[in-house]
């Protein structure tokens, strides 16, 4: 009763999320864990924050789904608020060590290995994944639109075939978004873009430009004036 709550969770409860269960244990009884009893504090941290529940939505990142604000903001305010600023790029990438190790046994199959990355991912979206998480290790240091907005960049310099320099004016954002929501039909799609009524065109650049961050805007080169 003591610790009640834990993440949402009051005496009696049964705690049904092992990050949960986990995170519990490293918390309050780390002598039942002696291997990670046995590690130095700033190592016992980076571990801990593997278990915390960030809110946060990897594909959303990937494919520029979301604005910045709905990316990241519960991510930093993690980073800030739980963890006093304290956490660093380093515990972010370990974080998703663990994530990439966690989907790969979601779905195990001892004799056959991990069959979830082999057979049931493209190897172009798992790719995307990977490159991404330099880019999400920044939210340690930059701002939520900072981080997508270099992202974003370097997604279309990267991108095969080669779409030339990054583009700039009031539609800057809306294409490298596109880009990425729109992954093999990528060219396509963006052919069709400039092929808008003015309307369309505007509403798309406006709404796509949006960080969701009070205070944050993408680089003034890139976006619609005000």
């Amino acid at each position: 009763e003591k610790h009640s709550p834990h993440n949402g969770y009051y005496a009696g409860d049964t705690i049904g999320d092992h990050d949960h269960a986990l995170s519990y244990i490293m918390e309050y009884y780390p002598q039942l864990l002696p291997s990670f009893r046995g590690l130095e504090e700033g190592e016992k941290m980076s571990v801990q924050f593997t278990q915390c529940k960030l809110a946060f939505n990897h594909g959303w990142f990937v494919q520029a789904e979301a604005p910045p604000g709905a990316i990241f903001t519960k991510f930093r305010e993690v980073l800030i608020r739980d963890h006093k600023s304290q956490i660093s790029q380093q515990d972010v990438a370990l974080y998703f060590v663990h994530w990439l190790t966690d989907l790969a046994g979601a779905e195990p199959t001892p004799l056959a290995g991990c069959e979830k990355f082999v057979t049931k991912f493209p190897l172009p979206v798992l790719n995307s994944f990977l490159r991404s998480f330099e880019f999400v290790e920044r939210i340690a240091t930059n701002t939520e639109t900072e981080v997508l907005e270099e992202y974003l960049k370097v997604r279309w310099v990267e991108n095969i075939p080669p779409l030339g320099p990054v583009p700039h004016g009031e539609s800057a954002v809306a294409k490298m978004r596109l880009l990425c929501m729109a992954q093999m039909n990528a060219t396509a799609v963006l052919r069709d873009f400039e092929h808008l009524s003015v309307e369309d065109m505007e509403t798309l650049n406006v709404e796509m430009s949006r960080t969701g961050c009070v205070g944050q805007s993408f680089s003034i080169d890139l976006v619609p004036k005000e």
